[in-house]
């Protein structure tokens, strides 16, 4: 049992400011069989504001992302919402496709106070590419990411950049891993390659991580919570235990309950929640519907399989404290206090 105000500092809060997309990616349950318009809304920007100031700084000092599992870009007043986390002294981060990132819009973002951006690009060519998002945006997204360091650079500001990619055959991983470096190169980014999920099982992953004894993927316990933007019907800011729960079944078997009428602390300190934490600390992952399939409870070191950031480190939560790693959690023991 966590008590109220075990936890005194979040190091991370994924809160979905959009949560549809603009991509239907052959690996993403956001395309096949697709969310529901009852999760693919928007965040009001009153909630997001109401929530952070909820958590922040009873609770911490969290970095804040901005993606939980819809395309934040598609929000046409983003800015907005990177101004409201910059005005708390926090730092803002945002994983997306990048295909609407340039021009004015782009250059808003970024004035915003934004510090990283992450561009999602699978597959190392523009077929690949193609194959696997589903559109034929390669060269749109190189361009995009150019466009945008060449604005940072010009501006002095301190927003950092990367890609992120996935292995799309793990027959041929150190091919992909050295045709990717070729991208990474031309792009002078810092880069990320991972092994692809299984979303909780959500997905059929063709590219499957080698199944070992299950143990926690340490969710449960760590200084990190997701928002999503939308819920069950006629409901918003839902909170679940994760980003791998996106789309069905578990999505919404997933949720722990809404911000929209409930406070933080209703929520966390709530008994679904505690269920959940039981459940992965008595290793009965069976009795959660939504975490019984997820490959995420496989010990796999070659997840993260190459990066060029010298920092990185398999389970660990960019742009929070070295010390947060995902699998570091795996009891409530664990939790910063």
């Amino acid at each position: 049992m966590i008590e109220k105000n075990s936890i005194t500092k979040f190091q991370r809060v994924v809160m979905e400011v959009f949560g549809g997309c603009n991509y239907t990616c052959q690996m993403c349950p956001q395309t096949s069989p697709g969310r529901g318009s009852n999760f693919t809304r928007k965040m009001p920007l009153t909630q997001f504001k109401n929530i952070l100031d909820q958590i922040v700084p009873k609770y911490g000092n969290p970095q804040i992302n901005l993606e939980g599992s819809g395309e934040p870009t598609m929000a046409k007043d983003l800015p907005l919402y990177i101004e409201e986390v910059k005005k708390r002294n926090l730092k803002c981060f945002m994983y997306c496709n990048g295909a609407r990132l340039n021009g004015q819009f782009m250059n808003e973002v970024v004035d915003a106070g934004i510090d990283f951006i992450r561009f999602s690009m699978i597959g190392y060519n523009r077929d690949l590419y193609k194959k696997w998002m589903n559109i034929d945006n390669f060269e749109l997204i190189k361009s995009n990411v150019r466009e945008i360091k060449s604005y940072i650079k010009k501006n002095d500001s301190k927003c950092k950049v990367s890609t992120y990619h996935l292995i799309t055959d793990n027959k041929n991983i150190d091919y992909e891993i050295n045709e990717y470096k070729k991208l990474s190169d031309e792009l002078d980014a810092t880069s990320y390659i991972w092994k692809m999920h299984n979303w909780s099982g959500n997905f059929e992953n063709p590219n499957q991580r080698s199944p070992t004894e299950r143990r926690t993927c340490g969710r449960p316990f760590a200084p990190e919570i997701t928002i999503r933007a939308g819920g069950e019907i006629g409901r918003t800011a839902s909170m679940v235990p994760c980003c791998q729960t996106l789309g069905p079944p578990n999505e919404e078997k997933s949720i722990l309950g809404h911000l929209d009428k409930s406070s933080f602390e209703e929520v966390y300190f709530g008994k679904k929640y505690q269920e959940l934490r039981d459940a992965h600390e008595k290793k009965e992952f069976d009795k959660i519907e939504y975490c019984k399939n997820c490959d995420f409870l496989y010990d796999d070191p070659e997840v993260l399989i190459w990066s060029n950031d010298p920092s990185a480190k398999i389970n660990h939560m960019l742009g929070t404290e070295e010390d947060f790693i995902l699998t570091d959690y795996d009891n409530k023991n664990k939790i910063l206090s």
